[in-house]
């Protein structure tokens, strides 16, 4: 089926509300742009942007060798002897060092957690595209229902006069007219109805790609291709389980909660301190290298060796839950994908002309005399009907598409 332009106010009028925005819709607000604008200006992104960047300041600081600033001592004080007196100075200097691993650990679960926070900031962008391709959809199909809504209207009014010329003519009743009269009143209702959507549609679309409320675009149709290849469901889970980035997160999270376990129970060995003194007493310098040892006797770090144990486990539960959780999201999304897709090749462009031929066939029935009212009431509300089926199964579809690209991972 040809493309079809949806009315909407002039482009004009979006450029000069949104002046960055005049290179990216050049022409009808495609579907890709809408999703390059949600990437842009979403601020559900910001918190798990700050997110990130908080982790990889704390991997920067994790990454040191030291950890603890060089301590100095000083000492200072009289020496009293009897008629005599000096002072006598002292200096020192100390610092841990950390012998058994600890740091190559402080720093392998750091950088775990900024891939983590990194793969949830991917985790919420794939969402946000799916949630902003089924508001495109939505907003596509509620521009289509208007024009239906208007269609119905008019037929609506043209099938009015003719009930009135025919009750004119003596050639039908007034309950035919009345009735035409109430149809009238429904497709006005109906028109209305349509448009309240239409703009609670844009509404949406336009909170989460970031445009003004007062600037409508324009809706490039799109329409299912005449041949699209087999999508296979082992390919479909085996592009999930590598490229869903909440999996890669789950699976950060565990090496980052691993990694932290090493760490816990390398921190129950004693780290030596380092240092060496300096000090005067009368007339000799006398200097010292020192060593100082932690004895673990009483703490050994058992509560942050059994935490950091129990968040192995956690993570580990978490991971394999997320896995069951995409297998099961792509076989049910793969189905209902599947299913829209057959749906929408019914309405092929020939059954589109056969219902509108219908339609016109039966209003010049009507006017001629070769069918009563009820009859042509009835086929203009299947006609009607069908159309309304027709967007039905391709916002169906492009929301079955919008879901599959999620369950999968999939970026544009």
């Amino acid at each position: 089926m040809p493309s079809r332009v949806f009315p909407a106010p002039t482009l004009l009028c979006l450029c000069l509300c949104f002046p960055s925005l005049t290179e990216a819709t050049a022409g009808p607000l495609t579907l890709e742009q809408a999703v390059a604008l949600a990437l842009d200006r979403s601020p559900v992104l910001v918190s798990l942007q700050a997110e990130v960047a908080r982790a990889q300041a704390q991997a920067q600081g994790d990454s040191r060798f030291f950890q603890s600033n060089p301590e100095l001592s000083a000492a200072a004080g009289p020496r009293l002897r009897e008629g005599t007196h000096s002072l006598e100075l002292g200096l020192g200097i100390n610092q841990r060092v950390e012998l058994f691993g600890q740091p190559s650990a402080r720093k392998a679960a750091a950088q775990a957690l900024v891939a983590a926070s990194e793969a949830r900031l991917r985790a919420r962008r794939v969402e946000l595209v799916a949630e902003v391709r089924t508001a495109f959809a939505r907003a596509r199909a509620a521009a289509q229902e208007v024009l239906i809504a208007e269609d119905a209207r008019t037929l609506a009014t043209e099938a009015l006069s003719a009930a009135e010329e025919r009750l004119e003519a003596g050639a039908a009743s007034r309950l035919e007219v009345n009735t035409a009269r109430v149809e009238s009143g429904r497709a006005a209702r109906e028109s209305n109805r349509a448009r309240r959507q239409h703009a609670a549609a844009l509404s949406e679309l336009s909170l989460l790609v970031g445009l003004d409320e007062t600037a409508e675009p324009q809706f490039q149709d799109t329409y299912l291709p005449d041949s699209a290849p087999a999508l296979s469901l082992p390919a479909l889970l085996e592009q999930a389980l590598r490229d869903r980035a909440d999996i890669q997160a789950a699976r950060a999270e565990l090496e980052a909660s691993q990694a932290q376990q090493r760490l816990s129970q390398r921190e129950a060995l004693p780290s030596p301190r380092l240092g060496a003194t300096y000090s005067r007493e009368e007339d000799a310098h006398i200097v010292q290298g020192t060593l100082a040892i932690d004895l673990p006797t009483f703490n050994r770090n058992q509560a942050a060796r059994g935490s950091t144990a129990a968040q192995v486990t956690e993570a580990t539960r978490t991971l394999e839950a997320v896995e069951r959780m995409a297998r099961a999201e792509v076989r049910l999304a793969l189905v209902r994908y599947q299913t829209a897709e057959d749906s929408l090749r019914i309405f092929g462009e020939d059954a589109q002309k056969a219902l509108q031929e219908n339609l016109t066939l039966a209003t010049e029935g009507y006017r001629a005399g070769k069918m009563d009212f009820l009859e042509l009431l009835v086929i203009r509300r299947e006609t009607l009907e069908a159309r309304r089926d027709h967007i039905e199964a391709i916002e169906e579809f492009d929301t079955a598409r919008a879901q599959l690209q999620r369950v999968i991972g999939s970026l544009p």
